[in-house]
């Protein structure tokens, strides 16, 4: 069982996004993962929304037994990554430039997480597993 929607990417579709979500996870069940799943969700829409502002971006939620997969995919071919050091910018006076760890947390929530090109459409999938 999957839903999906698509939206623009800009900062604002962010909470839609998220607040889509945890309806979806709580109606498969689930309301024991929506936190999760909204925090998740929110990393991996903010990096779409950075890698492809103003562009279409789509988001899935697929149900496969007892868990869930979440996914978001965008037009940009380049895959997130997990930032080597997680703490080089606090010392960083910009704070509006500080980031990087939200892939930590998805990793740290997830089951599984990873990103799939799409080279048919451009762009990739970015998913948890939760």
């Amino acid at each position: 069982m999957s839903q999906a929607l698509s939206f623009t990417a800009t900062e604002s579709t962010v909470p839609a996004i998220r607040r889509w979500v945890s309806i979806v996870i709580g109606e498969f069940g689930r309301h024991d993962r929506c936190s999760d799943a909204e925090l998740i969700i929110s990393e991996l829409a903010t990096n779409a929304v950075k890698a492809a502002p103003g562009k279409l971006i789509k988001v899935m939620i697929t149900r496969v037994g007892a868990e869930s997969v979440l996914s978001v995919w965008d037009p940009a071919p380049e895959f997130p990554a997990v930032n080597a050091d997680p703490f080089a910018d606090l010392e960083d006076d910009d704070f509006d430039h500080n980031g990087g760890r939200g892939l930590l947390l998805v990793r740290s929530l997830a089951i599984a997480w990873g990103c799939t090109a799409t080279p048919d459409q451009g762009g990739k999938w970015v998913w948890a597993r939760i």
